[in-house]
């Protein structure tokens, strides 16, 4: 980015990276507690506190230096996460911290841990839930990919599973399927549908069974044969309060 210039010493590994649990001989306090540490260690840093003022104070009037183990500990918790960015990485989901700040806020970003290489995007304030495990809230930065095999007839405001853009096998084996619209998870939202069965599977125009929000933009009814695809995407700002459009 313009007038962010690269780090002339970059971080390459957290600071007290050898260091152990605090002992008389040294080490690291792991992890730097959050709650003040006064009234129960003297000169304990803590994330309420900093460094307490005894450890400001000149241990002639009763002070008392600041603990290496803190300096090693904070150094730590502090630099890895600059060490992470500078590797180009992002944070992955965390219960201790989700929690602690009342859920991760909408457009938050974490690093999937059970799919290399995915990014999650949170789609709901105050979210706390593991996008790996319950991604109901979170965008995929791929599309994921569903199948369902519908009983033979129509069916209106289809609900999506979640925010993300979906890859969508509809096995038509048991008859014709009819689709009036779909209920949006989020503006721009993009399904990737295919009929994988022997059945037609048609998605209604404009079509009435689905509330307008929902309807699908299009000169006329969309029939898809046997591994024909199409894809829709979701404009919420079309008039009737959004509609899905041919892309």
């Amino acid at each position: 980015m313009s007038g962010v210039p690269n780090p002339v010493y970059p971080v390459v590994r957290v600071f007290g990276n050898s260091a152990v649990p605090p002992t008389d001989a040294g080490g690291a306090t792991l992890p730097i507690p959050v709650d003040s540490q006064v009234g129960v260690l003297v000169g304990a840093a803590s994330f309420e506190d900093g460094f307490p003022a005894a450890t400001m104070t000149d241990p002639e009037d009763g002070g008392i230096p600041p603990y290496g183990q803190d300096m090693n500990g904070l150094g730590f918790m502090l630099s890895q996460y600059a060490a992470l960015m500078q590797a180009g990485q992002i944070v992955a989901y965390n219960l201790v911290a989700a929690t602690a700040f009342g859920g991760y806020a909408v457009g938050a970003k974490l690093a999937s841990t059970a799919t290399p290489g995915l990014v999650w995007t949170n789609n709901l304030d105050g979210n706390t839930d593991d996008p790996d495990v319950t991604p109901t809230n979170w965008i995929a930065s791929v599309p994921r990919y569903i199948t369902t095999s519908p009983a033979v007839g129509a069916f209106n405001n289809v609900a999506l599973p979640g925010p993300s853009d979906y890859v969508w096998d509809v096995d038509t084996a048991a008859g014709a399927v009819d689709f009036s619209g779909f209920i949006a998870q989020r503006d721009g939202q993009r399904l990737y549908m295919s009929n994988i069965g022997a059945n037609l599977l048609q998605v209604l125009a404009l079509n009435g069974g689905s509330l307008a929000a929902r309807q699908v933009r299009s000169p006329g009814d969309l029939a898809l044969v046997q591994n024909q695809t199409l894809t829709l995407q979701y404009a919420a700002g079309a008039p009737g309060g959004g509609k899905w459009l041919l892309v």
